[in-house]
């Protein structure tokens, strides 16, 4: 597994991050439990070390499950990201009651990945209505957190305002070769390793569907290499962009994680 450091942080991480909101599902549409903890069994024994999920995802069953299949590793062997859901919030106290009920959830003592979820201008107004960041400095004075950050979706005038508002230890933008204009973007990539800000990559193969292509740019791939699979020039790609630690894929089946891992 290829790594990276985070340099300001002085912390090394799989480029391979494992997404924990797509898992496979059982026929009443809830976590197939023994199929993704054998997923996540697989990823973490072939050098995945960043495990990233969030309050929302699977109706709010992802960060119980993913904190029960982590209990069989030693602490210090991966690092756990998780978010806060701002949409939730109405008050400062309400943030670090939900923040508290994530530890529990996940049965943790402390998160290494915390982020300020999928900020807009919107959710942005509620940040610093409630002072947001000053609460999570406090969590990190708690030893509660260890590295805070922000994952994003509105457009680039807005992340900048945020990435240059405060000296975040990290980022997470939607990127994928065909959304290089979408959102954030190439700009935000551009202004992120301009400060300095690590990146952490979300959608890099759009959802899925850039594993899936039409005949014709299909048969551009296959020429070029036969055995490598769509998806993993997706993940290249990303891969190539200055300041990107990590590639979060949102894993459903087994073959994918094997194929990611693969790339």
């Amino acid at each position: 597994m290829e790594k990276r450091i985070f340099n300001k942080l002085d912390v090394e991480s799989s480029l391979l991050g494992f997404g924990c909101m797509r898992f496979p599902l059982d026929k009443e549409g809830n976590i197939d439990e023994e199929e993704a903890e054998k997923m996540i069994d697989y990823a973490i024994e072939n050098g995945v070390t960043y495990i990233d999920t969030a309050y929302p995802y699977h109706n709010g069953d992802s960060e119980p499950f993913v904190g029960k299949v982590l209990k069989k590793y030693n602490r210090n062997s991966y690092t756990l990201a998780t978010k806060l859901p701002i949409w939730e919030i109405d008050s400062h106290q309400k943030a670090r009651e939900i923040f508290e009920s994530q530890l529990k959830r996940l049965d943790v003592d402390y998160v290494d990945f915390y982020l300020l979820h999928a900020l807009d201008e919107k959710k942005w107004n509620k940040v610093l209505e409630y002072k947001i960041i000053e609460l999570c400095e406090e969590l990190k004075r708690e030893g509660k957190i260890k590295y805070l950050g922000f994952s994003f979706h509105d457009e680039f005038e807005v992340f900048e305002r945020i990435i240059r508002y405060y000296p975040w230890d990290f980022c997470q933008l939607q990127l994928n070769y065909m959304d290089m204009n979408i959102q954030a973007g190439q700009k935000g990539v551009d202004l992120a390793h301009e400060l300095d800000i690590p990146l952490v990559v979300m959608e890099p193969i759009k959802g899925g569907s850039l594993a899936t292509l039409p005949d014709d740019v299909t048969s551009m791939f296959k020429t070029y290499n036969k055995d490598a699979s769509l998806a993993s020039w997706a993940l290249r790609y990303v891969g190539t962009l200055p300041g990107v630690k990590v590639i979060l894929s949102g894993m459903s089946t087994f073959e994918q994680v094997k194929d990611n891992i693969k790339t």
